[in-house]
């Protein structure tokens, strides 16, 4: 088991770091990812900024805040637009560059 801030062994690292750091990703893309991905979305549109690029660039530009998971888009992506759609009554009207409108 960890203690402390001695080093750990190789075999401590693959029992206790490596699952908890796979768990935490997890949680993050199922959970974290998604919401603050719609809110930036949802907020620059409503304030009128959301500037000319694709749902990857802002996507990559709102996991920088992170300092990771960019490779995750693919698994937030249909989380993120029922979160739009739920959330806050948008829905994706082109991709590249990135339309968002008020949903009906």
């Amino acid at each position: 088991m960890m203690k402390g801030n001695e080093d750990i062994t190789e075999e401590d690292f693959e029992k206790y770091l490596i699952p908890f750091e796979n768990n935490f990703s997890k949680f993050m893309i199922s959970y974290i990812i998604p919401e603050a991905f719609a809110f930036q979305l949802a907020n620059s549109y409503f304030r009128e900024c959301l500037c000319n690029a694709s749902l990857e660039q802002h996507y990559h530009t709102m996991c920088d805040v992170f300092n990771g998971f960019q490779d995750s888009l693919n698994q937030v992506k249909d989380s993120t637009i029922q979160l739009l759609q739920i959330k806050y009554n948008l829905t994706i009207k082109k991709d590249m560059p990135l339309e968002l409108k008020k949903y009906q």
